[in-house]
């Protein structure tokens, strides 16, 4: 009966509490402060903040990303006041592209051999190193014409005549066709003017062919 009685106690006060109107049961349970929120960026659709200065570049960071080298054999053809032979030169060039499709290049040039058919010719070597700047015209996306230019300092040195240091003026005009991502071919001419006391040649223009290969940009 002790039971029974209670029970009847415990459901009449129940009864009795959610009739009061002043006592409402909370809605939700939530740790969250009720306050307004600070609106967050959506990283999809708004635009992306400025982050200081970090999408600027170094000047390292820029000629490493914006690098060129070439590398690439060449057939001179010499004119007669410089009394040399044909022969074949190799050359390396290294190249930034500070504009777009416009590079600041350095050309380092050798060839050494002998002139001459007897075993007594006189053996030569001839070196150059130009400093240039270049035009990359797009044709389509896998060829380009280049138009360039350079001019540096060469040297002529013989085992018959003394050697002699000269100034060389070329202008080159290539075409190029893409391998790979990164590589290109490269077939073009070159004509090439130099002032020297080299076999008492003065001033001579001669004419090269030359293939290389260009790897970057």
């Amino acid at each position: 009966m002790k039971c029974l009685a209670l029970a009847f106690f415990l459901s009449g006060s129940a009864a009795a509490w959610a009739a009061d109107g002043d006592v409402a049961l909370p809605l939700r349970m939530s740790l969250d402060d009720d306050g307004p929120r600070e609106k967050q960026q959506d990283l999809e659709t708004d635009p992306q903040r400025p982050s200081d200065d970090s999408n600027r570049l170094t000047p390292m960071e820029f000629i490493y990303l914006n690098s060129e080298l070439e590398v690439g054999i060449m057939y001179q053809t010499f004119s007669s006041e410089l009394d040399l032979k044909s022969h074949m030169a190799f050359y390396f060039r290294y190249g930034v592209e500070i504009l777009p499709h416009i590079s600041l290049h350095v050309t380092y040039r050798y060839n050494e051999y002998g002139n001459g058919s007897t075993p007594d010719a006189e053996d030569v070597r001839l070196q150059s190193l130009f400093f240039g700047a270049g035009l990359r015209i797009p044709l389509h996306p896998e060829f380009a014409l280049l138009l360039g230019g350079g001019i540096g300092p060469m040297w002529f040195d013989s085992s018959v005549v003394g050697d002699e240091l000269g100034l060389g003026l070329n202008g080159e005009a290539a075409l190029t066709a893409q391998l790979w991502s990164m590589l290109r071919l490269k077939v073009g001419l070159m004509i090439e003017g130099v002032e020297t006391d080299f076999h008492d040649a003065g001033f001579s223009v001669s004419l090269s062919y030359l293939v290389g290969l260009e790897i970057g940009m």
